[in-house]
């Protein structure tokens, strides 16, 4: 009931369960997770590819949970979990779509592709997640005030994310017509809602060119914009709905014009002129 995410657990569960079939909370010791924790690593996907630490470090904290809650209920009293050593991840992927690949892209979103094209603007220009996207729906279009209200967030905040034009524009159109409960996107072979759109933006890439994106880069290449025009973290967190400011740092990046302009604006000098032209800018402005 609390946790979004749950189907992935269900998922992960039959494994766990064969792991450690046949033995009782006491049974599972700090030892036999590191065995679970080495065994899943040294395991190839059902693909045959390496398995991830990302996805081992996930089949852990699953696993650890599990035991948070016996020992809430009562069922056992200590979590052997604790006394494991988390895998360390590398977790700071930073890619985004480089100006020059854009248009390729969208040259190639036509025919069947045709449906990204749309999909691909918004979420540049918005930095809507792919679930909160494909889940749009007509009621969350303000067109007075010009903002989309976000819902199902991850969150589980609402949020609203203004439009700029094009976006606008995107959105008026495929409004039209439309029911204020219906979905923005809508597939047109079934009728309804997308579900995903994992593998047309994929081959989308590859007859483009373009090499290691995947759609959530799409909402990076909103914040790595908006911070290379100058907006601070702040505004780029509240737009993209983090909750904690850290995570938008990785968007602010510190160009050598502004690491110049920084150093200038320690001299004393600098700092009274450029108060007098704000003085007189307001004054004018006022005026």
């Amino acid at each position: 009931n609390n946790k979004r995410s749950w189907r992935e657990d269900e998922y992960k569960l039959p494994m766990i369960r064969s792991f450690f079939s046949g033995k009782s909370f006491r049974d599972v010791s700090p030892l036999l997770i590191e065995k679970f924790k080495s065994e899943r690593l040294a395991t190839p996907t059902k693909h045959e590819t390496t398995r991830s630490r990302t996805t081992v470090s996930l089949e852990l904290a699953l696993v650890s949970r599990i035991f948070s809650l016996a020992v809430e209920l009562g069922e056992t009293d200590k979590n052997p979990c604790s006394r494991v050593r988390k895998l360390k991840l590398d977790n700071q992927r930073y890619r985004y779509l480089l100006p020059e690949e854009e248009p390729r892209l969208k040259e190639t979103l036509t025919g069947q592709r045709e449906h990204l094209l749309d999909l691909v603007s918004i979420a540049i220009g918005t930095g809507l997640r792919k679930n909160e996207e494909l889940s749009l729906k007509v009621e969350q279009l303000d067109f007075v005030r010009n903002v989309i209200i976000a819902t199902r967030t991850k969150a589980g905040k609402n949020r609203e994310v203004q439009m700029n034009s094009e976006v606008r524009g995107i959105l008026l159109r495929l409004a039209r017509h439309k029911r204020f409960g219906d979905y923005v996107f809508v597939n047109p072979k079934t009728g309804t809602r997308f579900k995903d759109i994992k593998h047309s933006f994929q081959k989308a890439c590859e007859l483009a060119g373009i090499e290691g994106l995947v759609w959530h880069d799409l909402r990076a290449t909103f914040g790595t914009r908006l911070g290379e025009a100058g907006f601070d973290a702040f505004t780029i967190a509240q737009l993209m709905g983090h909750s904690d400011v850290r995570t938008t740092q990785r968007y602010v990046r510190a160009t050598e014009l502004n690491k110049r302009a920084a150093v200038e604006a320690a001299l004393l000098g600098h700092n009274l002129a450029t108060r007098e032209r704000k003085a007189s800018t307001i004054v004018a402005v006022s005026a």
